[in-house]
């Protein structure tokens, strides 16, 4: 009975270390400047001396080329111009790009948020953060800031469906 809860409790701990592993080189953390506003969820760092591509998650930006894209771009401009960042990493997106949460380091505001509660992008989180999004999402519809001024504002995923 002891050597086999004693084998069970070295299986725990030898999972338990595995999953720890494996999750640390999925996600970590990059303090990093800002070099580069691709569009409005998009940006270049530079973080120890790599310029690396994000993705920011929990958020889908309008396209530079569709109604509110240009003002999405200069909205995220706006909140991370000469301010340090940091970046949770969660892996790449198909392209290559590194996807990530931003915050800013000086007053740990949550970039990709604050976007949202703009109105400059829609909310399309999961899991956990879901709630918090969509929270800010129907906060910015309700008083029609940013893109929900438009009467029926086209999410970027359908923008680009109709493109192709």
């Amino acid at each position: 009975m002891a050597s086999s809860l004693a084998r069970r409790g070295a299986t725990a701990l030898l999972l338990a270390t595995l999953l720890t592993s494996a999750c640390a080189g999925f996600a970590k953390t990059l303090d990093a400047r800002v070099s580069k506003v691709a569009d409005g969820d998009t940006i270049t760092v530079v973080a120890r001396s790599d310029d690396v591509t994000i993705r920011l998650l929990y958020i889908d930006a309008p396209e530079h080329d569709q109604p509110w894209g240009r003002e999405s771009k200069r909205g995220l401009q706006e909140l991370v111009r000469l301010a340090p960042v940091r970046i949770d990493t969660r892996g790449k997106d198909r392209y290559g790009r590194t996807l990530g949460h931003v915050t800013r380091r000086g007053d740990n505001l949550d970039v990709n948020l604050e976007l949202v509660r703009r109105g400059l992008a829609w909310a399309n989180a999961r899991g956990a953060m879901r709630m918090r999004y969509e929270a800010a999402e129907a906060e910015a519809r309700s008083a029609r800031r940013g893109l929900w001024q438009d009467a029926r504002p086209i999410a970027p995923q359908v923008w680009r469906h109709r493109k192709r």
